[in-house]
């Protein structure tokens, strides 16, 4: 069939762009780019096919096996990727089986880990004990074992170089990991060990231990035992270590006491003595009686004043002025407001002073004051004696004590079978991640030959 020019122009601009024949975008940028509109391209590729000139031309197979990419992304052929998978499988197998039993080998030969564990219960927090848990409301309470929780104690402990130094030592760990010194032992140490605060408040310490490479049966024995025997130490260097620390903190305690005790005696006694030089010099005995003794000796006293100044009275009415018994009654009289004065203001000779039974009336409220104060002063010193007696005692006792401070629930054992490696996890892990990859390689090779088929 003969064709116009402008049909011709067409067909070869299909032949360029076999694209534009289903993609509207792409037609209408073509159209343009030639000059013409994309109503009037799609009209004419529609002329052609009526003609069958597209399809004798093999235009709709340039179409349907398009170089680019994204069209081959989008048209899988399973059957024609099945056509290659068959005809390369036995590449495929070979390799598969290769590398899976490549790693079953890999898998043998490879270093165990044998992992054991030992478990500890909660730490008990201290209450303290005796009579000094019932003194703890007191002000000095402070001085008492307050309650803690440990875990954080003993987790702080098992990470200590002194701890790690100690195990290693213990199983010349140096040799074992071959190290080049202690710094790297305590690294290679610590990424193998695991110290965890569970949720019921227990601490479980794991070590880990591995075998060496074409290992011999014996070294997976010795993994075994190591791994139970590295736990376990760890469990004897924490109670060595938190049972020094509690007898080194009970002796400083003790000695702080101490010191504190001894001061209170001294103490004690100086208040005691100020109290009995004060009530000897001011005949303080029991103030309270001796002045209600005063007031009474003082109201007699008062009483025969007023009962002589009655005689007198009648005396002057009925007897001479000069009568002797007169002179009696005023010098009576005289000596008994001058005995009353002085138990009011107190007496000009201090001997007297010295030797009175009673405190000076207008002296009370102030002497009074000064032994309350005194009486107060021992009886602190003898509140701070009983409580620092107690004290000292418990102080005695904690820093001689030997109790265990760490409980054991469970004791490591040595495992019966290996932690690590997985063997069944790796080889099908392995397997899998191989048919991937040869499938992968399927899809990328159908592409490859559709693409250069295409091109010729």
């Amino acid at each position: 069939m003969k064709l116009t020019p402008h049909e011709k122009k067409i067909l070869e601009i299909v032949k360029n762009h076999p694209e534009i024949i289903n993609d509207p975008v792409k037609r209408a940028e073509i159209a343009e780019k030639n000059g013409i509109t994309e109503k009037t391209l799609r009209n004419r590729i529609a002329d052609l096919k009526k003609y069958g000139v597209i399809e004798q031309s093999g235009i709709d197979k340039l179409t349907e096996s398009y170089t680019t990419s994204e069209t081959y992304l989008n048209e899988i052929d399973i059957l024609y990727f099945s056509k290659i998978f068959l005809d390369r499988r036995k590449f495929f197998i070979v390799n598969i089986v290769a590398i899976t039993f490549f790693t079953i080998f890999i898998s043998l030969i490879m270093p165990k880990t044998y992992r054991a564990s030992a478990v500890l219960m909660p730490p008990i927090q201290n209450q303290g004990s005796g009579v000094l848990s019932s003194l703890s409301s007191l002000p000095l309470g402070g001085l008492l074992p307050q309650s803690a929780d440990e875990t954080m104690n003993f987790i702080a402990i098992l990470k200590s170089r002194t701890v790690m130094e100690n195990v290693i030592e213990k199983f010349d760990l140096v040799n074992f990991y071959d190290a080049k010194n202690l710094e790297e032992t305590v690294i290679i140490l610590s990424d193998n060990v695991l110290f965890v605060v569970e949720d019921e408040g227990t601490i479980r310490i794991t070590a880990n231990v591995n075998t060496g490479w074409f290992h011999p049966y014996k070294q997976e024995e010795k993994a075994r035992k190591l791994s139970a025997d590295v736990a376990n130490y760890f469990v004897e260097q924490l109670e060595v270590v938190n049972k020094g620390q509690k007898i080194q903190q009970a002796s400083f305690q003790r000695m702080f006491i101490e010191g504190r005790y001894k001061q209170n005696i001294a103490d004690l006694k100086n208040a005691e003595e100020r109290l009995k030089i004060f009530q000897e010099k001011h005949k303080m005995v029991a103030i309270e009686e001796q002045t209600r003794a005063a007031i009474e000796a003082a109201a007699t006293i008062k009483g025969k004043i007023l009962a002589n100044e009655v005689k007198l009275g009648v005396m002057i009415t009925t007897l001479n002025s000069g009568h002797p018994d007169i002179d009696r009654i005023n010098k009576e009289i005289k000596e008994l407001k001058l005995q009353l004065r002085d138990m009011d203001y107190g007496s000009n000779n201090n001997k007297l002073d010295k030797n009175k039974l009673f405190p000076v009336f207008t002296e009370i409220p102030e002497l009074g004051v000064q032994l309350m104060r005194l009486k107060r002063d021992v009886e602190i010193q003898n509140t701070l004696f009983t409580f620092l007696t107690q004290q000292y005692e418990e102080a005695k006792i904690q820093e001689a004590k030997d109790t265990p401070t760490v409980q054991v629930l469970d004791v490591a054992q040595s495992p019966i079978k290996k932690y690590a490696p997985r063997r069944i996890i790796m080889v099908i892990s392995v397997f899998i991640l191989c048919l991937l990859l040869c499938m992968i390689y399927v899809y990328v090779i159908g592409i490859k030959n559709k693409i250069s088929r295409n091109k010729q």
